[in-house]
């Protein structure tokens, strides 16, 4: 049964501090505030956590495409051309790229660093990843016309270089650790590269590490067959759909081609991240639920004050049901203030988060708090609060219902 005006009435009048007063109970007004801290603690902890799963992601996209599809042997892959048609036809596919990967010793006076070679086409790869968008000097398009025309170009991560100490037009080592047969037996095959770009995507993995070729040098220089290929890189029209068009790539090229998703290839690090959320949510629910103890000795204590007020009720003709919805409609009227409260205070924490905390870059790869609310997070925040609210009403409206009038005006 939907509440009527008289128990609306009532109810209202139970939350005031006295009958002539309008304002709120100092109980009242405790109960509100325990549910509105809770809420803007959940609010805000979860449009942080949220706003850091999407730029980690963003950051990740933004060197990796959404699809790469690779020979599953470890083989190099013969005649892309003909597979990169066969992906083309499968729905949801916007661009394919071809790439070459490798490792290597990169070299600079007597400064020597591990790397991992990518070669690419710099034209390709502006349509399944986002390296354009982190150069810092320099342009990917480089790679195809460096300004040293005696040496092939090279794109470098920024702590890589920064470790090399070399900058744009700086010469560079490039020494394969397979090395090239020659007459005095097997020795180190050495090419010099002039540095013609140096890229910061904010991730020390591949800032610290990567080092970008154009497709044909890299492939001279690793001594791969003419034509051949790592693999390709596939990007999607929804990234949220690359693990099932991977599965459907593998499906339609079978064995011995391995196509994996951005998700599959970053399992274990979005797991850790979603399951940090759910247990940080858990936790930050206790904050309400500690509010709603709140709301039950609030109601406890009304129907123990208003004892005679709800034996006169009941003479005067109000059912049980009646007097349950009384304070049913006081729990749940003390979780919609403070949920109310609550949701603008926390937008009002994460604003002041994402604009005036700094984060140091050494440390972390973004220099604000990332913040991200959604709607979805907003209605989990505000049911959970309301629903343990209602919850809380559950005892002292089913007391003020079973009160006996008679017992109750027996000395009054």
């Amino acid at each position: 049964m939907i509440p009527g005006r008289f128990e609306w009435k009532v109810a209202i009048r139970y939350l005031r501090s006295n009958r002539r007063s309008r304002t709120l109970s100092l109980q009242t007004i405790i109960s509100v505030s325990g549910v509105t801290v809770g809420v803007a603690a959940l609010m805000a902890t979860l449009a942080v956590m949220t706003g850091f799963q999407h730029k980690l992601r963003s950051k990740i996209l933004g060197v990796n495409s959404h699809i790469v599809l690779t020979d599953g042997r470890g083989a190099p892959m013969d005649h892309p051309e003909d597979i990169e048609k066969e992906v083309r036809k499968i729905p949801g596919v916007l661009h394919v790229a071809p790439f070459i990967l490798g490792q290597a010793m990169l070299s600079e006076g007597k400064t020597v660093s591990g790397a991992v070679l990518r070669g690419i086409s710099p034209s390709s790869e502006n349509k399944v990843t986002r390296f354009e968008r982190y150069m810092v000097r320099g342009r990917l398009s480089d790679l195809d016309r460096p300004a040293n025309a005696h040496r092939p170009g090279i794109v470098l991560g920024e702590d890589l270089a920064d470790r090399l100490n070399v900058d744009i037009g700086d010469t560079v080592d490039v020494i394969s650790p397979n090395g090239t047969m020659s007459a005095f037996g097997m020795v180190p095959k050495i090419r010099h590269f002039a540095v013609v770009g140096i890229f910061r995507s904010g991730l020390y993995e591949y800032d610290n590490t990567l080092a970008l070729l154009s497709l044909p040098e890299s492939a001279r220089f690793l001594g791969l067959p003419q034509g051949s290929v790592t693999g390709l890189e596939i990007q999607v029209s929804h990234i949220m759909q690359a693990s099932r068009i991977s599965r459907e790539i593998a499906t339609r090229l079978g064995y011995p081609y391995w196509p994996r998703s951005w998700l599959q290839m970053n399992r274990n690090l979005f797991s850790a991240l979603f399951l940090e959320k759910t247990v940080m949510f858990i936790i930050l629910v206790l904050i309400v639920l500690v509010a709603s103890f709140n709301i039950v000795s609030t109601l406890t204590m009304i129907v123990m004050d208003k004892g005679k007020e709800i034996a006169i009720l009941k003479t005067m003709g109000a059912t049980e049901g009646q007097i349950r919805k009384i304070f049913m409609i006081d729990g749940l009227l003390i979780g919609l203030v403070g949920t109310a409260a609550g949701l603008p205070i926390g937008y009002l924490i994460t604003f002041l988060l994402e604009h005036f905390y700094r984060l140091p870059n050494d440390v972390y790869f973004v220099s604000h708090i990332p913040v991200i609310i959604r709607v979805s997070d907003i209605l989990m925040v505000s049911l959970s609060a309301i629903g343990i609210s209602f919850v809380a009403t559950l005892y002292p409206s089913s007391r003020a219902a079973r009160l006996d009038p008679i017992q109750s005006l027996r000395y009054e």
